[in-house]
């Protein structure tokens, strides 16, 4: 559960302010039994909500679509382990800042995968930023910052220097899971946390009752932190986090179980997909002065063996294969508060580096090495020329140097972020801001034989552009009553947009700037809170069109596979109570999407659906440190395809990448 936390606009990136409980009885700061025992769980926020559902155990996550698919403005596309997309107003990962305890996540690997291997159940906050607002963050659609738990979060509520936590999980659709946690303090000072989490994983139904092929795999993530804190300012940590996904899986695990088979029939691959992430970071915990380093090492490589392949398949990749992506790189964000002429400010500072390579071998014989180096420096500064009125103004200067194997080429570029927040009563609060952009061309993704064919248009731009939102917030308290509301309305431009299109004839890759394209829409989200009980509802609308070209925004310019990256109006509903008398949460949430027609002349429209997930968990006060969790997802086994994920025609065949069928889970957790 958690708290009210207000702070300045800026604060938020530094601080990772979660909004408010599940529960108002928590809002109205009083306490609650279950804020002393919940300890398990991840507070995610966003700035298109005014509440923040801070413990999603309930859920049982084991996708990051189970955690994020409800915040507006964001979906997860993928059904496969392997392949884990968010989505944020219908821009992919590669547009978006995404980091794990500050460690760069981007990467480029593999159309037909994601580029995330992250496990849900460790994280301990995701604070989401929908939209490119301030010039702390390089993702041209917005920012998405991970944070996984340590020994100091697990002990916040015990007297004990020590503690552990065992999980064990199982779903009828189809997967099982089971975790162990052993956690304490080493001394005064030092404290350690050992983490190991096991999922394996069986072909899933779909809500047409077909049963998928080559998903089935296991899946474990083991996590070592050891802090050190020689005062109540600062604090040292060095975190492993490693990552492995394993199994015999088919050979486009974003496609549908008809479009495999039309393709490669039952054909699978051994496949394995693994991160590596260490992180070495520093905090600042001062009341004027803030602030984090992370000094990260971060590798994601996929090894396939594609040697024994029987259907249509390219000769030259007929081995065992392997794609690797490192990142190396350091970040420091920080912010002082100080007054001038007796006008508080607070500036944010820092510098963010990363060299990125990109590597692949093919039957052990090296293929290509590029890499790409970015470095940045920025400043922002939130001036408050009142208690309800502040201006915020800030710089970025990036330098971006690609290092690819057909040519090296540098770009670089200085944007700006204006913002101002305004209270101009009680519970209204209108706020607006300005964002320039700038993103240079991508490597070409890692696991695709062509860099050696790949060619960049000689005059070609980094892409640019303007993000512009505005909107208002409501909150108040009337008694035991909460009501809370937002309205974020945007626009975001994008200038030289670069596509990368696989061109038959010549057996290539061209890169090069399209066109300009724009994205516009709005997020509403509304929360009403009495006593135990919470609602939340939200609908949001994201819309692009090729201004230069005409129709929607693509995936790809190549023949096969020209799809719409569009996504339709989406309607979130989230009902949550807290029973002290029966010591259990339960909860219930609806997700609606409305068709999507903005898609190209004669290709099938993005279908409407509706899903529904139920939940509940007991924690008996007379056994506190015992949960039972019960969940059904997808409650009436509705048939859909999420937007972000694939969808459209393969040939003649459906290939959207139908989520599963009913899935009733249950675990057991004990901490002690």
């Amino acid at each position: 559960m958690g708290r009210v936390i207000r702070t300045p606009l800026q604060k938020s990136i530094i601080c990772c302010a979660v909004g408010l409980a599940i529960n108002t009885t928590a809002i109205a700061e009083e306490t609650s039994y279950f804020d002393e025992v919940v300890v398990w769980g991840t507070k995610v926020s966003s700035n298109t909500e005014s509440l923040g559902a801070q413990d999603m155990s309930v859920k049982q996550a084991d996708h990051m679509s189970d955690l994020l698919r409800d915040i507006p403005g964001v979906d997860v596309g993928g059904t496969h382990s392997v392949n884990q997309r968010i989505n944020i107003r219908g821009l992919g990962e590669t547009e978006l800042d995404i980091r794990l305890d500050g460690a760069s996540q981007h990467a480029n690997m593999f159309h037909h995968i994601g580029n995330l291997t992250l496990n849900p159940d460790i994280l301990k906050s995701a604070d989401i930023q929908v939209g490119n607002n301030s010039v702390t963050q390089n993702g041209i659609g917005g920012a998405v910052y991970f944070e996984t738990k340590d020994a100091k979060d697990l002990l916040r509520h015990s007297d004990q220097d020590f503690g552990a936590r065992v999980y064990g999980g199982y779903a009828t659709n189809a997967s099982q899971q089971g975790s162990l946690t052993v956690y304490g303090l080493i001394g005064e000072k030092t404290d350690a946390m050992l983490y190991g989490h096991y999922v394996s994983r069986d072909d899933f139904k779909d809500g047409r009752g077909e049963e998928t092929i080559g998903l089935a795999g296991d899946t474990y993530n083991i996590l070592g932190k050891i802090g050190f804190e020689p005062s109540d300012l600062h604090r040292f940590e060095l975190a492993y986090d490693l990552y492995r996904d394993s199994g015999d899986y088919n050979p486009r695990p974003n496609w549908s179980v008809d479009a495999i088979q039309s393709r490669s029939n039952d054909e699978l691959m051994p496949t394995d997909y693994d991160r590596d992430t260490v992180t070495l970071s520093y905090e600042l915990k001062g009341d004027e002065n803030r602030g984090k380093v992370a000094l990260y090492s971060s590798k994601t490589e996929i090894t396939r063996d594609e040697s024994d392949v029987q259907s249509r398949w390219p000769g030259d990749r007929k081995s065992v294969n392997t794609a690797e992506n490192r990142n190396l790189g350091i970040n420091a964000t920080f912010q002082t508060d100080y007054a001038v002429a007796d006008l508080a400010n607070t500036v944010t500072y820092g510098a963010d580096y990363m060299d990125k390579n990109s590597k692949s071998t093919y039957g052990g014989d090296k293929y290509a090495d590029e890499n790409a180096i970015s470095r940045a420096v920025f400043v922002e500064n939130q001036i408050f020329l009142t208690d309800d009125l502040s201006f915020t103004a800030g710089l970025r200067y990036d330098d971006y140097k690609r290092k690819a194997e057909t040519g090296t080429d540098n770009f670089d570029d200085v944007t700006w972020s204006l913002a101002t927040e305004w209270q101009v009563a009680t519970d209204w609060t209108l706020f607006a801001s300005a964002r320039s952009l700038f993103k240079g061309p991508e490597l070409l993704e890692s696991f695709i034989k062509y860099q050696t064919v790949a060619f960049m248009d000689e005059d070609i731009k980094a892409e640019t552009g303007l993000n512009t939102q505005g909107g208002v917030r409501f909150e108040k308290f009337i008694d035991e009553h909460y009501l809370g509301a937002n309205l974020t309305v945007f626009k975001t431009q994008i200038d030289d947009y670069i596509h990368a299109t696989y061109d038959r004839p010549s057996a290539s890759y061209q890169i090069f700037n399209y066109g300009d394209v724009e994205f516009k829409g709005f997020e509403l989200s509304a929360t009403y809170g009495y006593e135990n009980f919470t609602s939340k509802v939200s609908y949001s609308r994201s819309d692009n069109k090729d201004k230069t070209n005409g129709g929607p925004v693509l995936s790809s310019l190549s023949p096969s596979s020209r799809r719409s990256i569009d996504v339709g109006d989406s309607i979130a509903l989230t009902l949550d109570y807290q029973s002290d008398q029966l010591d259990t949460i339960f909860g219930w949430t609806s997700i609606v999407v409305l068709e999507e027609d903005n898609v190209l002349e004669g290709a099938p429209v993005k279908e409407a659906y509706n899903v529904h997930n139920l939940y509940a968990q007991w924690i008996p006060s007379s056994v506190e440190d015992f949960s039972l969790t019960f969940g059904i997802d997808n409650v009436f086994d509705a048939e859909y395809a999420s937007h972000a994920s694939k969808t459209g025609v393969v040939g003649d065949v459906t290939a959207d990448d139908f989520e599963p069928g009913r899935n009733f889970k249950l675990s057991v957790a004990y901490q002690f």
